[in-house]
């Protein structure tokens, strides 16, 4: 989430029910968004535990085939992956669904348009945050256009995936490269051995693909498979990052000390780091992963009203962009030699990573700032009009930058951002774009970093922004479709579908528990000595005459009298 915030304080470790405002205390608005998450996190982990990570209500999202697949129809209502509420308004299509993906998405082998003979239909679900330019309609006009608070949209889109063993092993086989990596930078045997195992499950997961029973003759279930695959890379290579603070190297002149590690920045920021290109971390001979920063948490933008563009003789290409604004003060303006990236709705929806380009002049009176595109390099188009909310972010490395705008993502080795901040990656993580993490930075303390501490060390945290991803079903060759998901209706409607099921005319009625499959030993040992007990009382009644029940009986009454007469009069009461 790019936004203006202090800092983001919400951490579902520490099992936080309530956030308690207390008199007379400065109001903060990490305090209200934590309140907010808390909320969030209690109903969404609710909703899971009670019908499971990936579920349809009556009717909503059910696929209805047509001869073309960009023809099929997804039907309105609701659907919950891993408890968050994905919202279809309308029945559309699959081309025409309302955060559609691109139509070049052919990460995972096929599109709509032409797509493989056996493929799964899946959801990629995530949280997009807006700000005011990307969602005008939130700033209050009589504000005169300055932003007060920002949203967060759940954004879900309808993929394919091919069904070969090539892009369904592809997750697999990242993972397992990823693990490889981790193995060899672990120096403890138990380590070691449990990453030998995470290896093998993967391998046998690899194995089993395109085949339709195992070797033990059992049936593999597809929709369990493809979860499997979907869940790799947070069960198996959740990247994680550390930051902390690091000394700077003394100037040349031997009379100056270096300084301590300490934050020196002038002000309390909130940095981001943020992975642009996803993959494997980078090597000597692997220019794979990378990452951009902010010190604003990548709030600072621009909106875009045009930006064409002129070739030059050199072969690269000049981007005079005319921005709405620039800014409130120099601080949240921009400078030459920015690195900036070039954004629109569809970029966003596509999760795109196009190189980032560097401001080369600044016409402050026109607003007009002009961004170089090298040699080679290829910039995004991006689209001007105003529906699709074009603006330009900035982003503030600018140390071992390469040719696109970003630093290469090292796993084991420390990067410098600025003032002392110093990150480093966990070897064995495999990145996608938009990953991130968030770094605290304050003043107070004579520089510290608001990051968690184990044993004297900076703790290693798993990065934010993770997907969600749930398998909508399975399409074969035969124009077959067979879904995944759980689906039912709500609780009345199912009381109702008993009560008729039943011959019951109330609308009262409940549910009847189901009887448990199988008895544990205890419970059958109980049953049997048990059973001889009953036998004998019913045998007992039976051989009772009816005049001698009668007379038990009203003996009984007078005994149930005097107990009620103490009862009436106070005593013998609970």
């Amino acid at each position: 989430m790019k936004g203006d915030f202090a800092r983001v304080t919400f951490d579902p470790t520490l099992h936080y029910s309530q956030v308690l405002q207390q008199q007379g205390r400065v109001l903060l608005e990490a305090d209200w968004n934590e309140q907010a998450s808390i909320q969030l996190h209690l109903l969404r982990t609710m909703v899971r535990d009670l019908v499971g990570p990936c579920w349809a209500v009556g009717q909503g999202f059910t696929i209805a085939t047509q001869p073309h697949v960009t023809d099929w129809q997804l039907s309105a209502g609701h659907f919950y992956a891993d408890g968050i509420l994905c919202v279809n308004d309308a029945m559309s299509t699959l081309s025409t669904q309302p955060y559609a993906p691109t139509p070049d998405d052919t990460v995972y082998g096929g599109n709509l348009v032409d797509p493989p003979d056996s493929f799964a239909l899946w959801l990629d679900v995530w949280e997009r945050h807006l700000c005011a330019v990307e969602a005008p309609e939130i700033s209050d006009t009589a504000l005169n256009g300055v932003d007060t608070a920002s949203r967060v949209q759940v954004v879900w889109q309808a993929r394919m995936l091919a069904l070969d063993a090539s892009h369904e092993g592809a997750p697999l086989d990242d993972a397992t490269a990823a693990l490889n990596v981790r193995l060899q930078a672990a120096t403890n045997a138990t380590d070691q051995a449990l990453i030998n195992q995470q290896i093998a499950a993967i391998a046998q997961l690899r194995n089993n693909l395109g085949t339709p029973t195992a070797a033990n003759g059992i049936n593999i279930d597809p929709c369990t498979t493809l979860r499997q695959i979907f869940g790799a890379r947070a069960t198996y290579a959740w990247p994680a990052m550390s930051a902390q603070l690091g000394p700077v190297e003394s100037d040349s002149d031997p009379c100056i000390i270096a300084a301590d590690a300490r934050y020196r920045g002038c002000e309390n920021q909130l940095y981001r780091v943020e992975v642009h290109q996803g993959g494997l971390a980078s090597t000597t001979t692997l220019a794979a992963a990378s990452i951009k920063w902010s010190r604003e948490d990548g709030s600072v933008v621009f909106p875009i009203l045009s930006a064409p563009s002129t070739a030059q003789s050199d072969g690269s290409t000049q981007i005079a962009v005319t921005l709405a604004n620039l800014g409130r003060d120099q601080r949240l303006s921009l400078a030459v030699n920015d690195w900036v990236e070039l954004v629109d709705d569809d970029y966003t929806l596509a999760q795109r990573a196009l190189p980032l380009l560097q401001v080369i002049a600044i016409d402050v009176a026109d607003r007009i700032v002009t961004l170089t595109v090298p040699k080679n390099i290829t910039a995004y188009a991006i689209n001007t009009a105003a529906q699709n909310h074009p603006l330009l972010r900035r982003w503030d490395q600018s140390v071992a930058v390469n040719a696109q705008g970003t630093v290469a993502l090292v796993e084991g080795a420390v990067i410098d951002l600025e003032d002392g901040i110093q990150i480093s990656f966990v070897p064995g993580g495999l990145y996608a774009t938009g990953d991130y993490w968030l770094i605290p930075a304050r003043v107070a303390g004579n520089g510290t970093l608001d990051w968690p501490q184990v044993a004297g060390a900076a703790a290693a945290l798993k990065s934010r922004g993770m997907h969600h991803y749930a398998v909508l079903g399975v399409s074969n060759p035969n124009g077959g479709f067979t879904e995944c998901c759980c689906r039912f209706d709500s609780l009345c409607a199912l009381i109702r579908q008993n009560a008729k099921q039943t011959g019951a005319t109330s609308n009262t009625s409940v549910l009847q528990p189901l009887a448990p499959a199988v008895k544990t030993a205890a419970a059958a040992t109980n049953a049997t000595k048990t059973a001889p007990a009953v036998r004998k009382t019913e045998a007992t009644a039976k051989t009772v005459p009816p005049a001698k029940k009668a007379t038990k009986t009203a003996k009984a009454a007078p005994v149930a009298k005097k107990a009620a007469k103490t009862t009436k009069g106070g005593k013998g009461g609970s």
